[in-house]
This record gives C-alpha cells, structure tokens and sequence, in this order.
C-alpha cells in the first residue's frame, strides 16, 4: 500500500465497498450510488469512480454468472446495443450541456418515473406494460450516455426493468449482465484516456475482499427477500436515487 492512503482511509474505504456491494447483490443494482459519494470523502473522486468501475464489475460479473439462468437476455441484447450506441452520445452531449444541468434533469425525471411507479403499482394497480424493442433499445441507448456523461446509468434500466413487471432474480440477473457490458464499454475509455492510475488499482485491491464479503451478505439477505419487499426496496432506493441526484445538482 502506497503513503497516499491511510490505514484510516482504507478502513472507511472497505467500509462503504462492503456495504455498497451488499446493496448490488441484495437489490441488483445501488453500488455506485452509495459507494461514489461516499469514496469521494476518502479518495479523489477521479479515483471514487474508477474504484466503483473495478469493483462494480467484479459484483456484477458474479451476478451475472451466479443468476444466468434467470437472465432476460433479449431485453440484455436490446438494453447492451443501446448502451453501445449511447456511450459516444454522452461524450459528445457532455462537452455542449453542464454537467449540472445535465444532474438537475437527470433527477428530476427519476423522482417522476419512480413515483409514477409507485403509484401506478400500488394505488391504481397496473399491470406490467409490455416491453417494445424500440423502447427498450431507445432506454439503453439514455443509459449509456448517461454513463460515459456523469457515471450514472442504471435509473433508466430500473424504471425500463420495473415498468415491464421484472423482480427477484429475474431483475438483479437482467440488470447485472447490462451493467457488465456497459463497464466493459466503459473501463477501456478511462484507461485510454489516461485516467485509471497505479494508486487507482491499488485502492480497488484494498478494498476487493470488502467487495466478495458483501457479495456473500448481500447474497445472503437477497435469498431471504420476499418479492414484496424486493420491489418496495428497489423502488424506494430508485427514488432515493432521484432526490440525491436533485440535491447534489443543486448544491
């Protein structure tokens, strides 16, 4: 370990890794979440982003091998084609739109879509709409642009995923194998453009036993969640999601 991290800093940083990755596992998705804001206090948040790409992968690589069976993989292939097609658009959509504005908007259509789900599920009973090809494509395409754009892009997969009825295993292992793709997409773009250092890889080693002991308890709790409270914690984490996003883009 380098003189750049403390035994103080590795300690919090295995702290909010093993917590994060227990929400991955348990939910499906909530690693960069919490894990982002919170590295962002110990490390530079340069390398809060790279740790969670590292880590996250790992979590969601496991998922997806754990849980294939039970994967959507049509909805896979529509959902990774987009976020393909949507890496480069968020490039370029960063360079012409802050990335305040870009937060601001972004959170407010996740408190919109959240608690349209929540009432729609709850109050007025709806069924699951049916997926569409193109609607499906079009959300991987906002998800990948939103990823290269401000690192955020699992909302729209959430709401596309919810919105056509997925839960339990069938939901983490869908929205795992579309995570893996994405950091697949998006771990070479940081390390060519310089940005994933020896300290980075350094910190991801400290923290990747936190990483497989939170995916064993997160495995754990997920395998005691009845479907009930697996859709109530998913929707009430995607309309925290929304809210920090609003406050962070206001502060």
């Amino acid at each position: 370990m380098s003189a750049a991290i403390t035994s103080g800093s590795a300690c919090a940083l295995a702290g909010i890794v093993f917590a994060s990755a227990v929400v991955q596992r348990a939910v499906g998705f909530g690693f960069a979440l919490l894990a982002v804001p919170l590295l962002a206090f110990v490390v530079p948040t340069k390398s809060a982003v790279v740790i969670v790409f590292l880590n996250g992968t790992l979590t969601c690589a496991w998922l997806t091998l754990r849980l294939h069976r039970d994967a959507e993989w049509s909805t896979v292939r529509q959902l990774g084609a987009g976020a393909l097609m949507g890496a480069p658009v968020g490039v370029i959509v960063l360079r012409v739109i802050s990335a305040g504005v870009l937060r601001l908007v972004l959170g407010v259509t996740i408190v919109t879509a959240a608690t349209w789900i929540i009432v729609q599920t709850r109050v007025g009973r709806a069924r699951p709409a049916r997926s569409r090809r193109l609607t499906t494509f079009t959300t991987g395409v906002i998800s990948g642009a939103l990823n290269t754009a401000l690192a955020t892009n699992g909302p729209p997969l959430v709401y596309e995923l919810r919105r056509s009825g997925f839960s339990d295993d069938r939901f983490r292992a869908t929205i795992s194998s579309v995570f893996l793709i994405s950091n697949v997409i998006g771990l070479p773009l940081l390390a060519a453009a310089g940005l994933v250092s020896a300290y980075d890889v350094e910190y991801a080693a400290v923290s990747l036993l936190p990483c497989v002991l939170g995916i064993a308890v997160g495995s754990w709790i997920g395998g005691r969640m009845a479907t009930g409270h697996f859709v109530v914690a998913v929707d009430v984490l995607l309309l925290a999601t929304g809210v920090l996003t609003v406050v962070k883009a206001l502060t």
